[in-house]
This record gives C-alpha cells, structure tokens and sequence, in this order.
C-alpha cells in the first residue's frame, strides 16, 4: 500500500511520488507528482473513465496528450480536465526538460475501491516496468497478466475506448479469471525509491 512521499521509478527514468493515496484520503482522492525524462510518457494506453473528472496540472516542462480527438501540446504552467466519457491518453514529454504534472482524480461521492485501484495499478506497471515485463507502448507484455490487472483493479472505472463495456468485461474478465486459477496475481509490489532519491528540489511542488 502506497503513502504520501512514496517514490517509484522506472527504469526509462519515469518517477511518480505519491501525494493523496487510498489510505491518506479515505478513499476520497489520488493525487501523483510524475516527473518525465525528454522522450517518455506517463503510464497509460487510450482509456476512458465513465464517471471521474481528472485532472492534470503542469508545473514545469512541455506535454503533448490527448482528449477526444484532438492532440495538443502546451507548456507548463497550465491544467487540464478530462471530462467523464472523454476518450483520453496521458501526457507525454514533448520538450527538452524533465516534465513535472499532478494527475489528480476525486470522486464524488468518495470511492475507496477506485482509488485503492488506481493507486495499485500504478505500483504494478512499475514492478512489472522493473522487471522487463511492460512493452515499449505500455502494454503489459503477458496477456493473462494484463486481463487480471485490468479486471481486477480499473474495471468497472476505466475502459478500452473502441469496445463496449460489457464485451470487454467478458473479455478481459475471462482471462483474468483464468490467470487467477493460474496462479496470477493482480498487484505486484515494486521496488520503491529512497525518498527524495535524484530529486531537484524546485520541482517538487507539495499540496497546500
């Protein structure tokens, strides 16, 4: 379980920090500081959430992502929403520097299940990162382990954008069910940073 201040990294040099967790909130929020190497891009394949706002604020360095159809590209500082429903992928670096945003996300009513979701998805695209197992695109590269990743901690929360939500809970449900008899787990715990590890001290921006 993840708490405010916890570091992870990637071996792309990808680093997230935990601001708000499911512990620390209740439920009621997840908040992240990642901070993105010229080149790369935060943890995420085109999704849509169909209930949440979430929000992406940029505090320093330039970002191209996507929401709907259209791709942009801006500079820090600036913040975005991504309205419920809106097909959207995260941001990537599209600069020379370092990239710092805060993806925050706050259902209303509060939802424990969703953020202690979230919050383990991430820790386990780290582990599997750390361990070679995540493809170039962000795919996790074992299929079972993906499905039951995928099943278990963001459905019904976050979906694929091209199929309906029933097909792909019977998809993805299904594998993930077979992994589960398999033997699969659905988080893995990562190996986590010191903290404060290769940080620049000006771009660490604490919530008020």
């Amino acid at each position: 379980m993840a708490r405010p201040g916890d570091e992870l990294v990637d071996p792309s040099g990808v680093r997230l920090v935990f601001l708000e967790t499911a512990s620390s909130s209740a439920g009621a929020a997840f908040s992240l500081d990642w901070f993105v190497p010229p080149g790369r891009r935060l943890v995420a394949l085109p999704h849509v959430h169909p209930y949440d706002t979430e929000v992406f604020e940029l505090y320093s360095g330039r970002a191209r992502y996507r929401v709907g159809r259209h791709v942009y590209e801006r500079s820090a500082p600036y913040t975005y929403a991504v309205p419920p429903g809106a097909l959207h992928v995260h941001p990537a670096n599209a600069g020379d520097s370092v990239l710092h945003v805060r993806q925050t996300v706050r259902p209303d009513p509060p939802n424990p299940q969703l953020v202690d979701g979230v919050e383990r998805f991430f820790e386990t695209m780290f582990a599997l990162a750390q361990r070679g197992r995540v493809l170039p695109g962000g795919l996790i590269a074992d299929p079972l382990q993906s499905a039951l990743t995928l099943s278990e901690l963001l459905l019904p929360f976050s979906y694929l954008p091209w199929l309906p939500h029933g097909v792909q809970e019977a998809l993805i449900g299904g594998l993930g069910a077979l992994a589960k008899r398999l033997g699969y787990e659905a988080s893995i715990e990562p190996d986590r940073a010191a903290p404060g590890a290769d940080r620049e001290p000006e771009q660490f921006i604490t919530i008020a």
